[in-house]
């Protein structure tokens, strides 16, 4: 195996797991928007945290779609989302009572997919759509 093929497969292996990560970021996506609305209507807590619920309802998804295009700018809005949703945990870690865990999940798994994203995009990953040669 010469030193060529060996890079071409390495490509390709970080191509299948950005692609398994904007996947596992777009299944993670469709649940928010279905239930955003429910968690609107029995709100009881601080504005900031129901803020980054809402935010976050409607930005997994398209974001994780739009990282097949352009991941750069999916990182951005996704470390965005990160940000708001990691203050938003912070402030409700003084109420343990105001989140329970599939509220703590929703928030908690994008700042995780965040993450990865950016690590992918500072390693200079291919991209999900790049052709490989």
């Amino acid at each position: 195996m010469n030193e060529q093929t060996g890079i071409e497969e390495k490509a390709r292996l970080q191509q299948y797991w950005l692609r398994v990560v904007l996947t596992i970021g777009m299944l993670w996506g469709t649940m928010p928007p279905i239930t955003i609305g429910f968690v609107i209507l029995n709100w009881k807590g601080p504005s900031l945290v129901l803020a980054a619920l809402v935010f976050n309802a409607f930005t997994v998804l398209p974001a994780s779609v739009l990282a097949f295009w352009h991941r750069r700018t999916a990182c951005v809005w996704l470390s965005m989302n990160a940000v708001l949703a990691v203050a938003a945990l912070a402030v409700a870690a003084g109420r343990p009572q105001l989140l329970d865990v599939p509220e703590i999940a929703a928030l908690a798994g994008p700042v995780i997919l965040a993450c990865a994203l950016d690590f992918m995009q500072i390693k200079g990953w291919p991209g999900a759509l790049d052709r490989l040669q």
